[in-house]
């Protein structure tokens, strides 16, 4: 079966069959190296995606949960089934708060004047570091005596966070008087927050008919809204930023496969689901305002994430970005109806347990 799915997707994969990936090929990317792990990869799909990016995908995920292909793998049916999830990217950009620290709040305040009058030079300097780069918006406030720099730029199909570092460096290095140079200063790099800007903005959409709830999920909307009102409630007691079910199952299976930054996953999952019921059918919403994602650099164009990415089958980051908000919000649906259906334990141990 291995060995069909490979063939089906037509591609040469000689790594993910089990070819060493060259020893040389990992310079860059990992210091004190001794091999490389190796953990399962399943595809999940073809997955049907409309909106700013339009056609069928497939998804390949890395992980060693039992079960967990499979939950995507029938949520894509159903929203398929659907008629496929619309996604959306609102924005693309991604920012770094440098923090400068002064002897006094005057000192802050001049430096912020700085800033203002010379604009167009501080934004030219910081694009001069980078051939892909371009600066969405420089902006600032203070924090006591400190000035809290704003610096958004588009990182093409990067990742782009020592693109945008080098170029805050760069900038912060015309600001004059300042004591202390902090270019993580309001660091919210790798951390779950309320703070926007940190990535892709991508709004995934689906509508399932109340049939296809019925016959697939063995549940209606009224259910499916009611069990999410107790979900919603309950996170805003223990204060999460994820007010989703399963998303961070989806994005680590995808970043390991993918060779992204896997600890980007705390700041991607910080996002919000919305379901409604509109007359028996599911109206499903996935918000994710600091998705990250990207096709260049890092280890995504080597060994097997190289092959995981030709599986996609996408070049641009926003693309694949939208391709991956459909991919969370078919999985947080098939999780949220097994709650309901009576099935999610019976799942993990028929396909998840591997003791005798």
């Amino acid at each position: 079966m291995v060995e069909a799915r490979r063939a089906w997707l037509g591609l040469p994969l000689p790594h993910l069959a089990g070819a060493p990936v060259p020893t040389p090929l990992a310079r860059g990317n990992i210091e004190g190296m001794i091999g490389y792990v190796q953990v399962p990869v399943g595809i999940a799909g073809p997955m049907r995606v409309r909106g700013d990016v339009d056609g069928e995908f497939v998804l390949p995920l890395a992980t060693t949960e039992g079960s967990l292909v499979a939950s995507y793998q029938r949520g894509i049916k159903v929203c398929n089934a659907a008629g496929g999830v619309r996604s959306r990217l609102l924005r693309d950009g991604l920012v770094v708060w440098p923090t400068l620290a002064f002897p006094d709040v005057d000192g802050a305040l001049a430096a912020a004047r700085f800033v203002e009058a010379e604009r167009a030079a501080l934004v030219a300097a910081a694009e001069a570091t980078t051939r892909h780069g371009r600066v969405l918006s420089l902006g600032w406030e203070l924090l006591g005596r400190r000035l809290m720099l704003r610096l958004e730029m588009h990182t093409g199909d990067a990742h782009g966070i020592n693109m945008v570092t080098r170029a805050a460096a760069a900038l912060c290095a015309r600001v004059p008087g300042a004591g202390q140079v902090l270019l993580h200063g309001h660091d919210v790099e790798k951390r779950a927050s309320g703070e926007r800007g940190r990535g892709k903005w991508v709004v995934a959409e689906v509508r399932v008919p109340a049939a296809l709830l019925a016959a697939h999920w063995r549940c209606d909307a009224a259910a499916l809204v009611e069990l999410w009102t107790t979900y919603r409630l309950a996170f805003g007691r223990m204060g999460t930023r994820t007010h989703a079910i399963q998303v961070a199952n989806g994005l680590g299976a995808f970043y390991v496969a993918t060779g992204q930054d896997v600890a980007y996953l705390a700041e991607s999952a910080a996002c919000t689901l919305t379901l409604e019921d509109r007359g028996g059918d599911l109206h499903a919403t996935l918000d994710l305002p600091n998705l990250h994602a990207a096709t260049v650099g890092g280890g995504t164009g080597k060994g097997t994430a190289a092959e995981c990415r030709a599986i996609v089958g996408l070049e641009r980051a926003a693309d694949q970005a939208c391709v991956l908000g459909a991919l969370l919000l078919a999985g947080d649906l098939n999780l949220a109806a097994s709650f309901l259906g009576d099935d999610f334990v019976g799942v993990h141990e028929r396909m998840g347990r591997n003791r005798p």
